[in-house]
């Protein structure tokens, strides 16, 4: 958790996201996991992840719904590879994170 004094900041980088970019990682929050949900799994919660490119992220428009095994717990089972820290080994398994992006798009169209 961040200290009081910092959170709500901005860092001098970030902007204030539009109604367009609200709207749209409201929806991916909405579908769930997008690996969860290509595996047939459903609705699973999710965290929404930033697609990162050359190290920086690219925007919250390309944005897919990660649950919290294959986000950022740091496994990498026969079940569940996590994509924080097993970047390889997730692509591998599930595809690339510009893949699942147009798939979560795909999903959002109908």
């Amino acid at each position: 958790m961040l200290p009081a004094i910092t959170q709500g900041l901005k860092y001098r980088h970030q902007r204030a996201m539009t109604k367009a970019e609200k709207k749209w990682m409201q929806a991916v929050a909405e579908l769930g996991c997008i690996v969860c949900l290509e595996a047939g799994f459903g609705y699973v919660p999710c965290c929404v992840h930033h697609i990162l490119e050359s190290g920086r992220r690219k925007g919250h428009l390309h944005t897919i719904g990660l649950c919290p095994g294959h986000h950022a717990s740091g496994l990498n089972t026969e079940e569940v590879v996590s994509r924080h820290p097993w970047l390889r080994e997730f692509e591998r398994r599930y595809g690339t994170e510009k893949e699942l992006w147009k798939k979560t798009c795909d999903a959002l169209r109908g």
